[in-house]
């Protein structure tokens, strides 16, 4: 019923934020008792917030897969351009979650204040910091790089093939909703990133 709730409520607030939904569209598209809402969540705010969380802990899964140990030994080069596709996929399989990006945004990110540490970036930096240090060690990337500035350059290159997609699409004469086109854009985003942060 939780889990019922959580997917119906995604997809409502992707489609009108936070705002255009009421609690009771979501109950009726879950097909439950309106008092479940606040048994599980509270509030309207918390059930926002948890489907927020939600959203960011399945990135984060992606990511955590990335630097799973099993894959120690992967050159620094390798992992950066991994994880570019990462985003790409992760995007590309989640619009919602780009919706709900966009909405948030509309709003100052005032729910996502709200939502717990699975929406934190905190892990993932830690993970950049430590690979971006290995570059450093293996002088292939240079020193000095703010591993938070890397992050939001990274997730502003891979985002924007999704978040502006249909205005991209019509105004540079590029269907950004091709599967060839998609393939070419991770290829070109992991050589822009690189060559930014490679010690030259």
């Amino acid at each position: 019923m939780r889990r019922r709730l959580l997917d119906k409520a995604l997809v409502l607030f992707a489609d009108r934020g936070f705002d255009g939904v009421a609690v009771d569209e979501i109950v009726e598209a879950a097909g439950v008792n309106k008092r479940m809402v606040y048994h599980y969540f509270g509030s309207k705010e918390g059930i926002y917030a948890t489907v927020l969380e939600q959203a960011y802990e399945g990135l984060r899964g992606a990511e955590e897969k990335l630097f799973d140990p099993v894959r120690r030994g992967v050159s620094p080069r390798k992992a950066m351009t991994d994880l570019v596709a990462i985003y790409f996929k992760y995007l590309q399989s989640n619009p919602a979650f780009v919706r709900l990006l966009l909405w948030e945004n509309l709003q100052r990110g005032r729910h996502l204040a709200q939502a717990g540490p699975l929406a934190s970036k905190s892990p993932m930096l830690a993970h950049l910091k430590t690979l971006l240090d290995e570059g450093v060690q293996a002088k292939v990337f240079r020193k000095g790089l703010d591993p938070r500035q890397v992050l939001v350059s990274l997730i502003g290159l891979c985002l924007v093939y999704f978040s502006n997609r249909h205005t991209l699409s019509l105004t540079v004469g590029l269907n950004l909703a091709s599967p060839k086109v998609l393939a070419s854009a991770v290829r070109h985003t992991s050589k822009l990133l690189l060559e930014g942060i490679s010690q030259h």
